[in-house]
Formats: structure tokens, sequence, C-alpha cells
């Protein structure tokens, strides 16, 4: 696998610019919009991916605990640990997975019934909110519903595999 310029500008093209920064303190920003970086940053990339193993400073985080509900008060068990990632592992990250996925695309290594794997498709929380609007709909129109539900449990099981 090799890294290019253009797969980094669409890697970065879907980097939020202002998330909260790593322990490098760089935002998504700064790494978007200096172009003139970005064949110097695609050669590091390809060092790293060649070597193996990234330097210590790009996986080391910065964890924040994040208060859940503030009328608990301030105990430790009631603190969510959140950790921010320097920017470059980010991009290094996305950088192989685009490159995972476009292999199983091109391979048709992902089975549709798997539908959560694939990009762009509904996920469960969008299949509720579906629901939830059908259901709504229904009922300002005073109207009769029939749903079906199909149970997925053990389906991948049942699937064949030939």
């Amino acid at each position: 696998m090799e890294i290019n310029v253009v797969g980094l500008k669409r890697i970065l093209g879907r980097l939020s610019p202002w998330k909260a920064t790593g322990s490098d303190g760089v935002q998504g920003y700064w790494v978007k919009n200096f172009t003139a970086l970005h064949t110097r940053i695609v050669n590091q990339m390809n060092e790293i991916i060649k070597r193996g193993t990234p330097t210590s400073w790009m996986t080391t985080g910065r964890t924040l605990l994040i208060l859940k509900d503030a009328s608990t008060g301030n105990i430790p068990s009631h603190n969510r640990p959140i950790t921010c990632l320097p920017i470059m592992y980010k991009v290094l990250t996305a950088i192989i997975l685009d490159s995972i996925y476009e292999h199983l695309e091109r391979n048709k290594i992902l089975p549709w019934e798997q539908k959560g794997c694939s990009r762009k498709s509904r996920g469960t929380k969008d299949q509720l909110i579906i629901d939830k609007c059908v259901m709504k709909d229904s009922k300002a129109r005073k109207t009769n519903l029939v749903m079906g539900w199909i149970d997925y449990r053990k389906a991948y099981d049942m699937v064949p595999h030939s």
C-alpha cells in the first residue's frame, strides 16, 4: 500500500477542522490548508507504513475526564474518559481504513447481508428514527399501521457461505 497526495486530500476533506486536539496540539484546519506540507506528509506516512510502526508521539493521546451528570457530583466513577489523539494518527488510520475498505469492496468480500458494515448504509439509529416518524405519521392521520419485523438474530449463520 502506498499513499499519494490525492488520497491524502480525500481523507483531509472528511476531517473535522476544529475537533479537540491530541498531545500535538494541531487542529485539522491547519493540516488541511497548508497544502505545501501535503507531499512531505505523504512521504512520512509512506515511511511509517514501510517501517510497520508509527513513532511514539503519534500514538500518545491526551485523556480528559468529562463529567457525566453535574448533579451527581465530582466522583471519579461519574466521569467519562475521552482520549484525544494527534491529528497525524487520525489521518494515518483513516488512510489505512480506506485502503482496507477499497480492497473489501473491489474483491466483493463484504456480504450484502452484513449491511451494518457498508458505507452509506442505514444503521440501527436511522431505522429507529424512521420507525418513530412512521408511527407519528400514522397516529396523526388516524390510520391503521401494519408493520412486519424480521428477527436477524443468527441470520448470518444461516446464510450459505459457499
